[in-house]
């Protein structure tokens, strides 16, 4: 069964394009509430679904509201597409009747497929009221695969909120690991580049269609906290200098990238310094036809932030070249891109992608190795049997602890750590660099290589 029939998305694409176009879809009220009235069935259903769930806590109150709410055969449970789901501003889910083990279980880190911090951000949307959300989840009926979801939440009281959702199967929103490191490496040089070159030139050069910051259809958005004032959108230049405010997609969600609505606002989340966010925008490879889109964003100083974002569609048609690193200084940024992956798309993410001999972290024999503060082995892809062990009392052939140099360097914030190791290669001790980075106070990793005789050259970096 769908959720959706084609004509509504038929329906999705041809007002978002009017938006796109500079028409706002929707507009809230002075209220600030909805105008269902504007929105598709799918969406008008969450809406009273949900406001059927909060009259029903306000005539029984919450203990027997959330009673009913985990009762699978209960009203509030429609099959396997529609249920009410709760939780305290804690984090601590109250309610899911189709997975029951999490009631109790404080979620506040759940992530989804791409590493988006589903609970932290609808608890932002529910703390302003409440609103509609995208992010993906599991889907029962297609064997748990991760697909789009639209949810709709509402704040209950002080305490707590509800929600429910409808899956939107047909919008590809999974992106490969190639794709989110792209992301990261993309937007964290733009920041630094801003502020190496200072907030001037940074804005000429992010506005330039034709310059190194516009990569294909991936471009850099910047704005400034103050206002929501437009300072880079090389796609769209007339946009620079304006203020954005209102639009919503057909859906009810935020369109606009610095609208404050959705999510508590993407400028909300670039605010709190980085963060994951989805938005459906114009897409330049189709016509400025809108699809949904994964966005990253940061705040470059207390002025003004900047993100970028990829479509799904694109990111499973791009091809990535990976070549190892081959000096000191591409080692040290294949690391530090590494741990940005780790710190945005989280712990369980990163060292699943890490441990992919296909992936990005992968490159020849150059890889990212990962350990925490214990000692405890988290991520070695070319000796799986190794992790979860304690490795912190590793030695090499001249007795030097390697691992615990490398921790001690990484607890200090980065950097490089030389020593001998046999080149699998040649089978012969011999001179490697490794450098090594801190994630967070939990972990840290790094990388290695055998520099040849100051050529520069990689050789092998299994240790």
């Amino acid at each position: 069964m769908k959720v959706r029939s084609i004509s509504v998305i038929v329906f999705l694409l041809a007002v978002l394009s009017a938006g796109a176009s500079g028409l706002p879809p929707t507009d809230r009220e002075s209220s600030g509430s909805l105008n269902q009235t504007d929105l598709p069935e799918a969406s008008r259903s969450l809406v009273e679904f949900a406001e059927r769930a909060l009259e029903y806590v306000r005539e029984n109150g919450k203990e027997r509201a959330l009673e009913e709410f985990n009762n699978k055969s209960g009203q509030f449970v429609v099959g396997d597409l529609r249920y009410v789901f709760a939780y305290d501003f804690d984090g601590t889910c109250l309610a899911h009747p189709l997975r029951p083990e999490s009631v109790g279980e404080n979620l506040i880190d759940l992530r989804d497929a791409n590493g988006f911090l589903l609970v932290r951000n609808l608890n932002r949307l529910a703390s302003q009221g409440g609103g509609f959300a995208y992010y993906v989840r599991p889907n029962p009926l297609h064997q748990d695969a991760p697909e789009l979801k639209l949810s709709y939440v509402a704040r209950v009281d002080e305490d707590w909120w509800l929600g429910t959702g409808v899956w939107l199967s047909e919008v590809p929103a999974v992106f490969s690991a190639d794709a989110l490191l792209d992301l990261v490496s993309f937007v964290d040089g733009a920041v630094a580049c801003a502020r190496e070159r200072g907030k001037e030139k940074a804005l000429e050069a992010f506005n330039d269609r034709n310059g190194s910051f516009v990569d294909g259809n991936q471009y850099l958005f910047a704005y400034d906290f103050d206002e929501n004032r437009v300072l880079a959108h090389p796609f769209q230049p007339d946009l620079v200098g304006k203020v954005r405010r209102g639009g919503l997609d057909i859906y009810g969600f935020a369109m606009d990238p610095s609208v404050e609505t959705g999510l508590g606002g993407i400028r909300e989340v670039a605010r709190d310094g980085t963060g994951l966010v989805y938005y459906m925008y114009p897409d330049p490879a189709s016509d400025m036809t809108p699809a949904i889109k994964l966005g990253y964003v940061r705040a470059v100083d207390d002025d003004w932030w900047l993100g970028s974002g990829i479509y799904a569609k694109e990111a499973e048609e791009a091809e990535s070249s990976r070549e190892p690193p081959a000096s000191r200084e591409e080692l040290a940024a294949f690391v530090e891109a590494a741990a940005s992956y780790a710190r945005v798309y989280g712990r369980n993410i990163a060292i699943e992608d890490f441990m992919d001999l296909e992936g990005p972290f992968v490159r020849e024999e150059v890889y990212i190795f990962a350990a925490d503060f214990n000692g405890t082995s988290l991520a070695l892809p070319f000796l799986p049997s190794a992790v979860g062990t304690n490795r912190l009392d590793l030695q090499n052939s001249e007795g030097v602890y390697i691992n615990r140099e490398m921790r001690s360097i990484a607890k200090n914030g980065s950097g490089f750590f030389e020593y001998l190791w046999t080149n699998p290669l040649t089978g012969e001790a011999e001179p490697k660099t490794s450098y090594v980075t801190k994630v967070d106070d939990g972990w840290w990793l790094g990388a290695g290589i055998y520099l040849g005789d100051g050529d520069g050259s990689t050789e092998a970096s299994i240790s």
